[in-house]
């Protein structure tokens, strides 16, 4: 994935040259007593910030912001960052993290946001019925000042629909009337959203007559020389109707699990141009190699296992005020007054970004060592 998406929460963070919090929690919302629960487990992740020396104003802009969105059904997770007593961002994940945690470190450990974006693609949800087609072109994240909530991937469906008005980034479409009178219309507004977002998924759902008669219509487009176009999946769910939130929740499940399959596709063939690479000289594998490449300009993209616990993730050092200085052993930084230590994940993903460089999550940690590799140019 490109990882421009992230690059002004870094951005923010650098200009207030204060440690940040970056907090991941699971805020699914699926009983009566999830808000409690939720609750509970940030107080947990609170404290521990608290002890390794978060200013009260800093926890206080995250109480106000911690929770989730209760209305939105199926799992959700939940990135948020803050600084300075100031919101630097937050963000409705597609899927809950691998685990609650926090972190309180001079950069964003933004890893859990990162591998979240890394699931989704632009994509384009068509829902039919008899009486018309709604369509929805949703981009990879939709981008909200930092005082408000951003929303990824499936996420951004179900905001939309649920949200008083529109989320930024959407684009909504409805026709109504027969759909032997608007069958035409669909087509074109369905490619129309395919070139807004750059569509790499169109999901359509609703009644088989109008789902293979829209399918006739768009397939000249999708099979014409040019840019590669999108695929075309059938899902089930149909056209929800009037937020029903049963129906919001089965078109979401659809449109997931496409998104997981086409993904896993594109993770599985990174890993296996990885494989190659190596053999040939031309990637890194294992955190010290990795390490090393970025801090030599030499990396392209960033590989990197998504769950990595403080048992499991080595730790590296790096300079708060250059992106490319990292090292194995602290002695390598002692002439950088901002050297400090902290997970590799974390300091990789921020030189990747400093760098321009692509990132993809690695599906079979175990295959690589410490689960981390990289791309060299």
């Amino acid at each position: 994935m490109d990882l421009r998406s992230v690059v002004s929460l870094y951005e923010s963070a650098e200009n207030l040259g204060a440690p940040v919090a970056s907090v991941h929690l699971d805020t699914t919302h699926d009983d009566r007593l999830s808000a409690t629960h939720i609750e509970h487990r940030w107080r947990a992740l609170r404290d521990g910030l608290a002890e390794h020396g978060c200013d009260e104003a800093t926890l206080t802009v995250l109480d106000k912001a911690v929770g989730g969105v209760p209305d939105l059904p199926g799992p959700q997770g939940e990135s948020v960052f803050a600084a300075d007593g100031r919101l630097l961002g937050v963000h409705t994940l597609a899927a809950p993290p691998p685990r609650d945690q926090a972190a309180l470190l001079p950069i964003p450990d933004a890893l859990a946001l990162v591998v979240d974006l890394d699931h989704q693609l632009p994509h384009v949800v068509v829902a039919v019925d008899e009486h018309g087609a709604d369509v929805d072109a949703f981009p990879v994240s939709a981008e909200q000042p930092d005082t408000r909530r951003t929303f990824h991937g499936t996420t951004l469906h179900l905001a939309g629909l649920l949200a008083d008005g529109p989320v930024t980034g959407v684009t909504r479409r409805r026709r109504e009337g027969p759909w032997a009178d608007v069958a035409d219309q669909v087509a074109q507004d369905v490619l129309a959203a395919v070139g807004e977002v750059r569509a790499r998924m169109v999901a359509v759902t609703g009644d088989p007559q109008a789902l293979e008669s829209l399918r006739d219509r768009l397939s000249p487009a999708f099979s014409a020389p040019g840019d590669i176009p999108p695929d075309l999946v059938l899902v089930t769910g149909g056209r929800p109707s009037g937020g029903d939130p049963a129906a919001l929740a089965a078109l979401r499940r659809s449109v997931d699990a496409a998104l997981h399959d086409a993904t896993t596709a594109r993770h599985r063939a990174t890993l296996e141009r990885f494989r190659g690479d190596l053999a040939r000289h031309r990637a890194a594998e294992g955190v010290p190699d990795t390490a090393t490449a970025f801090a030599r300009g030499r990396a392209t993209a960033l590989l990197l296992a998504a769950d990595r616990d403080h048992d499991h993730d080595p730790q590296l050092y790096a300079s708060a005020t250059d992106p490319r200085a990292l090292a194995t052993q602290a002695p390598a930084l002692d002439g950088d007054p901002t050297a400090f230590a902290g997970q590799a994940g974390a300091l990789l993903l921020r030189s990747a970004v400093a760098a321009g460089a692509e990132f993809s999550e690695i599906l079979t940690p175990h295959q690589v060592p410490d689960g981390t590799g990289a791309l060299l140019r």
